[in-house]
Order: C-alpha cells, then sequence, then structure tokens
C-alpha cells in the first residue's frame, strides 16, 4: 500500500505567492477518534487558497477512503471521485486543507452545513429594500 501520494494542478495565471508547505505528519487527535483504522495524511499546514480551482489527485488504493481532516473529525469532499486512469481519488477544489487516508469507512463527525444554510434563505441573504428587511 503505498499512501500519502498528492498532486494538484492549477492554473496559476495571475496568482500571487502562497505558502504550499505540506507534510504527512500523522495527526494524533484525529486518529484518536477513529482507533479502529489504519490513516496516512496529507497536510497543508497554511491551507493555500488559489484564484482558480484546481485537480487534487491522492494517490492511494481505489478501496481506501479519503475524507478532510477538520477538528471535529472526518468530512466528506464534495466531488470525490475515482479515476481510473490515474489510479487515484480526484476531487476539484480552491483551497488545499489537510486530507486522511484511511483503509476503512470512518464515521463522519462533521455535518456540511452548507446545505442547511442555503436553503433556508429564499433570497441568499440579501436585503431587499423594498420589503425594509
Amino acid at each position: 500500500l503505498v499512501f500519502g501520494d498528492f498532486e494538484f494542478e492549477v492554473d496559476v495565471t495571475g496568482q500571487g505567492k502562497l505558502n504550499l508547505k505540506n507534510n504527512q505528519d500523522f495527526n494524533k487527535e484525529f486518529a484518536a477518534m477513529y482507533d479502529y483504522a489504519n490513516i496516512d495524511f496529507v497536510n497543508f499546514e497554511y491551507e493555500p487558497t488559489f484564484n482558480k480551482n484546481g485537480v487534487a489527485y491522492i494517490y492511494a488504493d481505489e478501496d481506501a477512503f479519503i475524507y478532510e481532516v477538520t477538528e471535529d473529525g472526518a468530512k466528506e469532499i464534495s466531488g470525490l471521485a475515482w479515476d481510473e486512469d490515474y489510479e487515484a481519488w480526484t476531487f476539484k477544489t480552491r483551497t488545499l486543507k489537510s486530507y486522511a487516508i484511511s483503509d476503512v469507512e470512518l464515521d463522519e463527525k462533521t455535518v456540511t452545513e452548507d446545505k442547511d444554510d442555503a436553503s433556508s434563505t429564499t433570497d441568499g441573504g440579501k436585503e431587499n429594500p423594498d420589503t425594509g428587511r
């Protein structure tokens, strides 16, 4: 098993400098939440954000489980898919964060809040001067 190989393709035209410092340090706090799993990590210390979306490739086994690492635990990565041609897990993102590569499925501890927020506001949260809101 080869874990932790990572690649990111993005158009950097007009992009300012970003700190891409990364490591594969073991996250003891995160791993303690999932003591039943063997987990490897890819960590971008400064969570660099690019001007454009890019494609991230995590070279792990097809039967691996990939998550975003948060303080609260594992979070599903939106759009994560297995790419047969690259033999890698891929997803689109602008911001590189920390990722967990697990040999078993992890119980997600982080609920994506974006979906709830978007559906509760019908006007997108913008003020409408005609109604006085």
